[in-house]
């Protein structure tokens, strides 16, 4: 690393890792205030916690402003000056200088994805959790499931009600699928604890529907061919205890009802979009997400190839610098969430949608440094 490369650090590091923080605050800030009537009475470390938990998103949205900014005010700062001038006639370009900003870019990209695969969809999970189990309900969050046919695997699970006092379900059914063979669980309540189900006063139905093909005769016969077993317990206390592919709080987090941002990597929208078995509107959906959370990460690079010109043209105050950063932000999202409506409404193509803003500012960087030769 030359001492160019050196000094063009030292002047960008300190206003990237202060746009950060100044960023993340700010969100953080805004959505405390958008929940400020719903958290009267909430204790003060619970909500610290939700807050926390919201970071890895806040961080992985704010990156590529905060890289913008560092770059408006160091560059800008040079030009400013003239030193760019003066190593521009020392024979080093402008994206000479700017290369080791180009490597931070890379590496912020880098980080951005292993956030949206491993860290973000857990961290959202944790935020909805907290809200819903810990602050809001006190440890009432199955509650929120009530009425829902939840999705557990091979398993779904339907209860009618819940008795807060006991934390128990009332009325549980459980299903479970296997080719043309139907397995259903019936009981008066039961309890989730971990991974782990307790039903007491349960019937458990195993129906083979393979047995009707074919099948003739009156209507009792045909019952007959298609209820293979009943099992009842022998004691009306007795109870049955499965374990299941998910835990309570994976429950709550996923169904009961996302709070902040999406709780799935990915990976996962990858492999909804490979799957033939949804519906096109669930397609479109998986496209969109898949898209949108791939393109975010790598707005860590189009910012700098936007932001050298205009930090060396436009960007000749602090001022300037701080308001080029606050309009290209809010453009970016503002094509961004307006792309992802206009796709699940099938309007445009989910691809177009989410990678339209970074072709966008791609493209105007590039028109505007074509200037700066190579």
């Amino acid at each position: 690393m030359s001492r160019i490369d050196r000094y063009v650090l030292k002047e960008a590091f300190p206003p990237f890792v202060f746009g950060l923080v100044m960023y993340v605050v700010l969100l953080l800030i805004s959505n405390l205030l958008g929940q400020a009537k719903w958290i009267v009475g909430f204790p003060f470390w619970g909500i610290v916690k939700w807050l926390w938990y919201q970071v890895p998103l806040v961080l992985n949205q704010t990156m590529p402003v905060a890289l913008m900014l560092a770059v408006l005010l160091a560059f800008g700062r040079l030009a400013r000056e003239n030193e760019l001038l003066v190593m521009q006639a020392g024979g080093v370009p402008l994206l000479r200088v700017a290369r080791w900003i180009f490597v931070a870019a890379v590496i912020m990209t880098g980080v951005g994805l292993y956030l949206a695969e491993y860290v973000v969809p857990k961290a959202n999970a944790k935020v909805t959790l907290i809200w819903w189990d810990e602050l809001a309900t006190r440890g009432r969050g199955l509650s929120r499931l009530v009425g829902q046919d939840v999705p557990m695997g091979p398993y779904r699970l339907f209860f009618k009600g819940y008795d807060s006092t006991r934390g128990e379900m009332r009325s549980v059914r459980l299903e479970r699928w296997d080719n043309a063979k139907l397995s259903v669980v019936l009981a008066e309540r039961g309890k989730l604890a971990g991974n782990r189900l307790t039903l007491w006063g349960y019937r458990v139905y195993n129906l083979d529907l393979g047995a009707l093909e074919g099948a003739s005769g009156d209507g009792e016969a045909v019952l007959k061919d298609l209820v293979r077993g009943v099992l009842r317990p022998q004691d009306p206390e007795g109870k049955l205890v499965l374990k299941l592919p998910k835990t309570r709080e994976e429950l709550i987090a996923r169904n009961a009802g996302e709070l902040w941002g999406d709780t799935q990597s990915i990976s996962y929208w990858w492999r909804r979009i490979q799957e033939t078995r949804g519906s096109p509107r669930d397609q479109v959906e998986a496209r969109v997400m898949f898209h949108s959370d791939l393109a975010l990460p790598f707005a860590n690079l189009i910012v700098v190839v936007l932001s050298l010109p205009l930090a060396v043209r436009k960007a000749t105050g602090t001022s300037l610098a701080f308001g080029y950063s606050l309009i290209v932000t809010i453009l970016y999202y503002l094509l961004m969430t307006a792309g992802k409506i206009f796709a699940l409404g099938g309007s445009i193509p989910p691809e177009l949608a989410a990678w339209g803003p970074n072709l966008i500012a791609l493209g105007l960087g590039l028109w505007w440094m074509r200037s700066f030769g190579r």
